[in-house]
């Protein structure tokens, strides 16, 4: 008898041996999976906060290979773990990367799993694409009307500043097409679109440089270079505008220099000469990016 309980013994802890190194490499399995799932995500968000730090100090090549690189997390993510948030960070980075039509079924997607806003965010960027379109197939008049639209009624950031920007190059371009009465009213008008839009949102580095090149079409230097100068010091989506807003710096600094009283020049330079020290100019006309023009004056 004692031989059958010994057997039956050593047959039970032979099974308990068997089964537990499967036990335990199931939950293995389990843990590591349950794991990636979280680093696809966490991942994901990594490489955009990157994207959005390598933008603010204008390395666009960085910045653009962080994005696809929160894309390829992202999709990753919600292919094995489909979820609100995973569609709304895919959407984002694909936003970020100009991925128009990718990024409003993005944000579809994120709506059925239960992100409210993301019906309405799809909406505004098929509007966009539509008014892109149709820009391209060069129906101005009416992609303007939807630009303008959007700015008035979107909520989503990346949407209202590029819709700013394609109305505003829109109404400058017809603008220098009219004659001297009807180019000032179109100018006005754009200018109070873009001013409102500053007031809403008046950390906007862009919305200053859209009132600053306004302004010099009105030929207010003055105020130009006074808006460029916000625009600088707030920050701007790319490098090619921060250079852009650079040389509208100097070009104002040029006009003032020939428009301003001796007196008035004499202040204007002395605050002049702090911020080009400020930024590290090689001298008032050259930005640091720019290679230094030949007889650049010093005063």
């Amino acid at each position: 008898m004692n031989k059958f309980r010994l057997l039956k013994e050593n047959i039970s802890c032979l099974r308990i041996n068997i089964k537990l190194p499967f036990l335990i490499f199931y939950l293995f399995l389990f843990l590591f999976s349950l794991s990636a799932c979280v680093s696809h995500l966490k991942e994901a968000k990594y490489y955009y906060t990157q994207g959005q730090r390598f933008s603010r100090l204008y390395q666009t090549e960085d910045a653009i290979a962080s994005y696809k690189s929160a894309l390829r997390e992202a999709e990753l993510e919600v292919k094995k773990n489909p979820s609100a948030q995973g569609y709304m960070l895919k959407g984002m980075a694909e936003l970020n990367l100009e991925l128009w039509e990718q990024a409003e079924k993005s944000f579809l997607n994120a709506f059925s799993y239960g992100f409210e806003k993301g019906e309405e965010w799809a909406q505004q960027l098929s509007l966009f694409g539509l008014a892109s379109s149709l820009e391209a197939l060069g129906l101005g008049d009416t992609a303007l009307k939807i630009y303008f639209y959007l700015l008035n009624k979107s909520k989503l950031r990346a949407v209202t500043v590029s819709a700013a920007q394609k109305y505003t190059d829109g109404i400058l371009k017809r603008a220098l097409q009219k004659k001297a009465e009807e180019k000032q009213k179109l100018l006005v008008a754009a200018f109070k679109v873009i001013e409102k839009l500053t007031n809403k949102d008046l950390s906007c580095g862009f919305y200053h440089y859209l009132q600053s090149q306004i302004y010099s079409h009105l030929s207010d230097y003055q105020k130009s270079f006074e808006e460029a100068l916000m625009a600088k010091e707030l920050g701007l989506p790319t490098l090619e505008i921060f250079r852009d807003n650079d040389l509208q710096i100097v070009f104002c600094y040029q006009q003032l220099k020939e428009k301003l009283s001796v007196e008035k020049w004499d202040k204007f330079l002395y605050q002049y000469k702090k911020w080009v020290k400020r930024w590290g100019w090689k001298n008032p006309v050259t930005p640091g990016w720019k290679k230094e023009a030949k007889h650049a004056p010093i005063n």
